[in-house]
């Protein structure tokens, strides 16, 4: 009995210290729960702050990109709008206005440099109003204090030309990129400004290269008219005179003042041919020609005044060359008449040899005289304008030193080259070489006899300002059985031919009132269908070309001789006008 009891304490004593050990343990293991619950929420806290920082940055990173996105956008179509418009203040206003459409931009303040008033300065602003903070002109770009403005100086040459400011509100780590690219929008208006200024200087000079050109167009155009002028009184008056029954010793003074007439036509046809070369206005009007009939024609023309110094003329021509050749035969004459004149004048014992020839598909001659020669030192300057080898006042060789500027120009208009070669005392040979077409079939012309008629039968009328040109004209048409009505401006011709009918017009050019061009256009559009003929002391390509625009069928030039106003006659006396019944 008790034993059994004594087992039944040992039990429960047993069980007692189990239960104590399970209740320790519940316990520890309720305390280590705890302990786990309490690190898993501390560590749930912390993986949630740390999906926060990281969602905010990467918000932040997305509304960075965003901005620069939108940034990028601006520059680039703006960058496009300068470079295709004018820098103007509505697109500076734009340019202003998108910005700051931006949601982290709250005010935007361009200042900026007038493209059209360099003096002035233009202000571009949207957005709240802001206190700016100043920054020195002389520093490119800086923050304010508090990181909420940014202004970037504009300048080109150490010259302020503006300020581009924004004020924002964005994290701290944005304040890089956002300099960055603002940066890059001053530089674009920067760019903007200059290419604008140089456009306008460009622009400014280029117009005033318009107004020069047009000067010196004007004044070739009216020097020419006002030295021709008189000069074909003085010319026509003499030829003329010739003609009346003269004693010896006034016609040795008439002679010499025709001389004295011719020289001077020369003198005016340098000094306006070096004009309208430089001017540009010198137009080449290529034709085919015969170079064979042009070279007998230079022969004819001076075989006389070499015989009369006593110098021997050779003038060899290659038979190999073309028989049409294409260019400007006025020209090509005028390069041998400048060059074998030179020769002329500056020989006085010897010879003068002209050889011409065709080799590697160009037209080339070269004259060769025994003359004194040109010093190795006056070479490089020969072909300058007014440059003779001896330009001191006691010069021996009278003479304007153009003849060889006007050689050279002429054979540059026309893609060649000349060169000299020259010795003192021995003689001097001038090369010119032209890259000269040959002239196909088609362009070799064909000439019809013309039926001869008796041009004293011709009625004319004569349109001419000028009282000395009037009574020289209807002196020299007298001398072709002709007396001609006169008008003295385009209104008066315009009346007369709307009563009386007439062969063909003589009509000068510039005249007040009506002037030729003005006279010729109404006629033709009135259905007036006869020749008329333009008398006028223009040479410029420009106004030969108003000449033919105006409706006239062909050119006399003043001075005019007898013999220019006989082959008008013949010519279009018996034939209607082309350009009228075009």
């Amino acid at each position: 009995m008790n034993d059994e009891i004594a087992k039944l304490e040992q039990m429960v004593a047993l069980l007692t210290r189990k239960a104590d050990r399970e209740q320790q343990a519940k316990i520890a293991a309720e305390k280590l729960l705890d302990e786990k619950s309490r690190e898993l929420y501390l560590a749930k806290q912390l993986v949630e702050e740390s999906l926060s920082s990281i969602q905010e940055k990467s918000d932040q990173d997305i509304a960075l990109i965003k901005l620069k996105s939108y940034l990028e956008s601006i520059l680039l179509d703006f960058n496009q709008n300068f470079l295709q418009k004018p820098l103007s203040n509505s697109l500076l206003q734009l340019l202003v206005d998108d910005l700051s459409a931006i949601e982290q931009i709250d005010a935007i303040e361009l200042v900026f440099r007038n493209a059209q008033q360099a003096q002035s300065l233009l202000r571009f602003h949207t957005g709240k109003e802001v206190n700016w903070q100043a920054l020195p002109e002389t520093i490119k770009f800086g923050w304010s204090d508090d990181f909420s403005q940014l202004t970037v100086n504009i300048s080109a040459d150490k010259e302020f030309l503006g300020h581009f400011r924004i004020a924002l509100s964005v994290p701290e780590n944005w304040i890089h990129t956002i300099e960055k690219q603002l940066l890059v929008f001053g530089d674009m208006l920067l760019a903007a400004y200059q290419r604008q200024a140089l456009l306008d200087r460009t622009l400014a000079a280029k117009q005033r290269a318009e107004q020069s050109e047009r000067s010196t167009r004007d004044f070739v155009a009216m020097i020419n008219h006002e030295l021709r002028t008189p000069l074909s009184g003085v010319v026509g008056s003499t030829e003329l005179m010739l003609q009346t029954q003269l004693t010896a010793e006034q016609k040795a003074l008439l002679n010499t003042m025709m001389q004295s007439g011719e020289l001077l036509k020369v003198i005016i046809n340098d000094l306006l041919d070096v004009s309208k070369i430089n001017a540009g206005m010198l137009q080449l009007n290529e034709a085919a020609f015969d170079p064979l009939q042009l070279c007998n024609m230079i022969k004819d023309t001076f075989t006389i005044q070499t015989q009369e110094k006593q110098l021997a003329f050779e003038f060899s021509y290659q038979p190999a060359i073309p028989p049409r050749l294409v260019g400007d035969p006025d020209r090509i004459k005028q390069l041998f008449v400048n060059l074998i004149g030179n020769a002329i004048k500056f020989t006085e014992q010897g010879s003068i040899n002209v050889d011409v020839q065709w080799s590697n598909e160009m037209f080339c001659f070269t004259v060769t005289d025994t003359g004194c020669g040109i010093p190795q030192e006056s070479i490089d300057s020969i072909f300058e304008p007014f440059t003779q080898a001896n330009n001191r006042s006691n010069r021996k060789f009278e003479g304007t030193g153009l003849g060889l500027t006007i050689c050279r120009l002429l054979v540059s208009e026309m893609n060649g080259h000349i060169s000299i070669d020259s010795d003192i005392n021995v003689g001097t040979t001038f090369s010119i070489a032209l890259p000269l077409r040959i002239a196909k079939q088609s362009q070799v012309a064909t000439s019809t006899p013309e039926t001869q008629i008796d041009i004293s039968q011709l009625s004319v009328l004569v349109v001419e300002d000028s009282h000395t040109n009037q009574m020289l004209i209807k002196l020299m048409l007298a001398k072709l059985n002709i007396e001609p009505s006169i008008a003295a401006n385009g209104q008066e011709a315009i009346e007369y031919l709307n009563h009386n009918q007439v062969d063909i017009v003589f009509m000068d050019c510039r005249m007040p009132i009506v002037d030729g061009y003005e006279a010729t256009m109404i006629l033709r559009n009135q259905g007036y269908a006869k020749p008329i003929i333009a008398l006028t002391a223009g040479t410029t390509s420009t106004e030969r070309e108003l000449c033919f625009d105006a409706g006239m069928d062909d050119i006399v030039s003043k001075p005019y001789k007898l013999d220019d106003l006989r082959c008008a006659l013949t010519q279009w006396g018996n034939q209607p006008s082309k350009a009228g019944s075009g």
